[in-house]
């Protein structure tokens, strides 16, 4: 497997808490509702598993590595285009380590058991929305609110990402090595969000976002999924007003590589809190 697939899986999959692709905006024409754009500072709190065979290391990262659980935080901001499309950007970092309890082989050189290893990775995430369907809305306060929707998802991720080892050589000399690899990729996805309005100040909302590909011998599929229950904090707020949301969530992905000799099964799964304007 290529250096540049696995760092391109690598960086389009932790966080970011960001499961609301449309947070709290209506599907309609902008004359139509004076809030048409979302902030949201939301955070991850993810555990990372799985398995990494690249470059010659060959670990566990849950029985071998011991990768903790981080929390980190991020920014998106949506905007509604017209009646039935938006568009929204994220950034996100990452940064998951451990210690290797066993001998590895890292990029032709050998570590004593004990070496470190560090997994970063940022990104851009640009995504466009399609409503495909909604249901009936309702009015209140003289807004119009929307039941359900479902969207369809178009969107890339411009990343950034890096894996670095170090520790002492499996040597008498036992000197101290270290190496990394990083590459900068974009990676396209497509994807599905629906969501409605459960009460008169709560919502519920879900997003799958998808890709598969098999090229040159190379196997991968990544997979980013969630779901997020949201609570209005200023419930009685005029249409002139930025409402304010908390938004608690779930989220979790995904993927597998397969690539010749090198593999690789990462999972991130855990909780999101975030707080949400909408002006």
């Amino acid at each position: 497997m290529k250096k540049i697939l696995l760092c391109a899986l690598l960086a389009a999959m932790p966080l970011s808490a960001f499961a609301w692709e449309r947070s709290y905006v209506g599907l309609r024409e902008k004359a139509d509702y004076n809030k048409v754009t979302t902030v949201e500072i939301l955070g991850w709190n993810s555990s990372l598993d799985g398995s990494l065979n690249v470059e010659g290391m060959n670990i566990d990262l849950d029985r071998d590595a011991g990768m903790g659980d981080e929390n980190r935080f991020g920014l998106k901001i949506s905007h509604v285009l017209s009646g039935k499309s938006s568009i929204s950007l994220a950034y996100m970092s990452n940064d998951h380590s451990g210690n290797v309890n066993k001998v590895v082989t890292f990029d032709g050189k050998n570590y004593q058991a004990g070496a470190s290893i560090d997994i970063e990775n940022s990104w851009l995430d640009l995504t466009y929305s399609h409503n495909l369907t909604r249901g009936d809305a309702e009015e209140h306060r003289g807004n119009k609110l929307e039941a359900f929707y479902l969207d369809a998802m178009l969107g890339v991720k411009f990343s950034s990402a890096e894996v670095s080892v170090a520790g002492r050589e499996n040597t008498l000399a036992a000197a101290y090595l270290q190496d990394s690899w990083s590459e900068d990729f974009p990676v396209p996805y497509l994807g599905l969000a629906a969501g409605g309005q459960l009460a008169k100040n709560v919502w519920l909302k879900g997003h799958l976002k998808y890709m598969n590909v098999n090229a040159g011998g190379n196997d991968a599929l990544h997979a980013d999924y969630g779901i997020n229950l949201a609570l209005k904090l200023n419930q009685n707020s005029t249409v002139d007003e930025t409402e304010w949301f908390v938004d608690l969530g779930y989220r979790g992905v995904k993927y597998d590589v397969d690539s010749g000799n090198d593999s690789a099964e990462l999972k991130y799964t855990g909780p999101t809190l975030g707080i949400v304007a909408r002006f």
